[in-house]
């Protein structure tokens, strides 16, 4: 593996220097191709020399001949190699030259080991903007770390690309040159590639470990990946169906006793020369229809289940990242193909279709596919472009539904229907749920709009819904709540008729809430909301300037502070009533009661993961002070009854805004005793939290929840 330090450093000119002394052997060799037979046969046969001794000279000088023409077709590989090496390594170190330059000019810092740094200049830490500078030097950071990652892949590629060739023109003989030397180009890389392949499951261990060097160096190469799907055979099969033959066997190696490892890299690598083939219609469009094609035939065993389709998804699912035109062209061939086929299920995609060492679901690898591709997601699941997601959330049986929560929850990750949440997070959100990109703001029509049929569906229409949220769509529907805290916000505390104002959702608050419910049986992914909303709370209370937290010129309250206390106090009454209602539904089982509390604790966990965009000091204090304060009003000994447990939640979140607004009174400068003073705004504002955070606990528990 090439390091950044040792891309960063490295001199590659002795990589030049030994191209060109090789191809200067190889000339040289040229020049003899042809001299024996020439010079020294037809010399011995125009002075007569006839015999058996003669004929038997002529055959090993022949064959010295032979010789040179290979070690000379050899040399000019190995010269052709280092050359293309030498060239791919300054193309990658200058990638990395650049981004470091770029680094620098932006205030950001690389180190030694290629990690990238910033800090706020110290004039800012205290501005008011201090918190979007943080952000855009954040992204910054994010972009050029990706940019000298790829750098340092690109080198790393190489090398690969490098090592397989020259192993290769070193050949398995002692005594005689490389009859078929690799050369540097993809082309001949594919064919080599192409016939290992085909030996599948009898590789020796050398030839599995050049099919690994061969498809890790060129996986992402157009001439390399259309070659080799276009060269494949499998008995016979050519095409689109002997691609789906070979996924079928590697995917089988690669669960195997024997090299399971390795057989796993070529597998992976194979879904991306798939990605790299079809990526801008690569392959055309005659051999996708066909690939589709081939998917819809029915095979695998005399019950004419389909094994086809599951073996092109899981492929697809394995590691390529695949353009949307061609993941959009597969979801909705395949989306069609389940609705109007007459069998489904077990009966469609065969007896492994609920086993979860050898699931056939389709529909699994398709969504891993999609969620690394959240543009191609988008358009899959947008309600105004198809009904694609209106029959994956309302029509489609999905392995062990109705099951999951009994599955282990390791396990139950692994399911179709849990890629399928994964999928949603990066429709709704903008971002691979398995990466580290920056938010996507502001949220486009199309994501509102996938975001909103979604909590619709999961809301459901009655209090009792909540229940019948999957337990593998709990933290993927946490994080996409999460994502959009302003209008969750909105929601649950303003009277805005089902619309919000940031990202234009369209949502019953009743539907919210029961959503909201479901994720709350997973404490973590419940503690995602409610951490998201207590940034968007602190974040919209610092909006307000010093003075809107002393009386007006009438005496009273800045009218726009009083607006934020009771659409607060419900977003956080909405929350406690949620919690609340947890509890009672569990109050038998002290376990889980138990549990719940641990893992919502923040004094025992720490500050959570959030998808939530970077905050100012000040924003981030009022979060602390807010959380930790919620925190302590769950604190409870196993022997405490159901009730007492509920009363202190019941007060937790009031307690929590309570705190917030106070310490925000004392950022603006107030005293205790102005802030304890009777009659004050700041008692006055107080005495309203209590009054709509009590609003939002018993409009939730009681009438969203129908909790008693």
């Amino acid at each position: 593996m090439v390091s950044f330090k040792e891309l960063h450093e490295a001199d590659f000119s002795g990589i030049t220097d030994a191209a060109e002394a090789w191809a200067g052997v190889a000339k040289a060799l040229t020049a003899l191709d042809g001299r024996v037979a020439k010079d020294l046969t037809s010399t011995a046969q125009r002075a007569g020399w006839k015999g058996a001794a003669a004929d038997d000279a002529t055959k090993v000088l022949q064959a010295v001949d032979g010789d040179f023409k290979q070690a000379s077709a050899v040399a000019t590989a190995l010269a052709a190699i280092m050359k293309t090496a030498a060239e791919d390594f300054a193309a990658a170190r200058r990638d990395l030259d650049t981004a470091i330059h770029d680094a620098q000019s932006d205030n950001l810092t690389v180190t030694a080991d290629g990690q990238v740094n910033w800090s706020l200049p110290k004039e800012t830490r205290n501005d008011p903007d201090g918190a979007k500078l943080a952000q855009a030097l954040a992204v910054k950071a994010e972009a050029i770390a990706a940019r000298l990652t790829k750098a340092v892949e690109k080198a790393d590629s190489a090398d690969q690309r490098a090592s397989a060739a020259l192993q290769g023109d070193i050949g398995t003989s002692t005594t005689a040159f490389n009859p078929a030397p690799y050369g540097s180009g993809p082309v001949a890389d594919a064919n080599r590639a192409k016939d290992l392949m085909a030996r599948a499951g009898s590789l020796s261990d050398p030839q599995l470990k050049q099919l690994q060097n061969i498809m890790a160096a060129n996986a992402g190469n157009k001439d390399f990946s259309t070659t080799l799907l276009n060269g494949l055979d499998h008995g016979g099969k050519t095409g689109p169906d002997a691609l789906l033959e070979y996924s079928k066997v590697y995917a089988g190696l690669a669960h195997g006793n024997h090299n399971a490892k390795g057989y796993q890299d070529v597998y992976g690598n194979l879904s991306v020369v798939l990605a790299t083939a079809t990526r801008d219609g690569g392959m055309g469009k005659a051999w996708e229809d066909g690939l589709l094609a081939a998917a819809r035939r029915p095979g695998g065993s005399a019950a004419g289940f389909n094994d086809n389709y599951p073996a092109l998804t899981a492929l697809m699912g394995a590691k390529g990242t695949y353009d949307k035109a061609f993941l959009l062209k597969v979801g909705n061939d395949l989306v069609d193909y389940e609705r109007t086929s007459k069998t489904k299920g077990e009966d469609l995609w065969g007896r492994n279709w609920e086993t979860l060492a050898d699931q056939t679901d389709p529909m699994g690898g398709l969504m891993k596919a999609l969620s690394r591709t959240p543009d191609a997601s988008k358009d899959f699941f947008d309600p105004g472009k198809s009904k694609n997601l209106d029959y994956l959330l309302h029509d489609r049986k999905w392995p062990f539904q109705g099951n999951e929560q009994n599955l282990d929850s390791g396990l139950a990750r692994d399911t179709s229907r849990a890629a399928f949440g994964d999928a949603l997070e990066a429709a709704t959100t903008g971002r691979d749920p398995h990466g580290n990109q920056p938010p996507v703001r502001p949220h486009d029509a199309a994501m509102a709009r996938i975001m909103s049929e979604a909590i619709t569906s999961f809301g459901g229409d009655t209090a009792g819904h909540a229940a019948e949220l999957p337990s593998v769509m709990r933290r993927p529907l946490a994080h996409m709540i999460a994502d959009y805290a302003p209008d969750t916000y909105e929601v649950l505390g303003k009277k805005l008729g089902g619309h919000s104002e940031t990202s234009g959702l369209v949502i019953d608050r009743d539907q919210m809430i029961r959503a909201i419910r479901g994720v709350a049986e997973d404490p973590a992914a419940f503690q995602t909301i409610h951490y998201a909303e207590s940034q968007e709370l602190a974040r919209r209370l610092d909006t307000f300037p010093t003075d809107a937290f002393w009386p007006d010129s009438t005496g009273r309250p800045n009218p726009r502070i009083e607006g934020f206390v009771h659409e607060a106090g419900q977003v956080l009454g909405v929350l406690s009533g949620t919690q609340s209602d947890v509890i009672t539904h569990h109050h038998d089982d002290a376990v889980f009661k138990n549990n719940w509390a641990a893992k919502v604790n923040y004094h025992l966990i720490g500050t959570p993961l959030t998808p939530i965009p970077v905050v100012g000091d000040y924003v981030q204090r009022l979060v602390d002070v807010g959380t930790s304060e919620w925190a302590n009003g769950l604190n409870t000994e196993e022997d405490k009854s159901t009730q007492e447990q509920l009363a202190k939640m019941f007060s937790a979140g009031e307690n929590q805004l309570d705190t917030m607004i106070r310490k925000r009174a004392e950022l603006a400068g107030l005293t205790d005793k102005q802030i304890g003073e009777s009659g004050s705004v700041m008692q006055d504002l107080l005495f309203q939290v209590s009054s709509s955070y009590s609003t939002g606990v018993n409009g939730t528990y009681r009438n969203a929840l129908g909790g008693r």
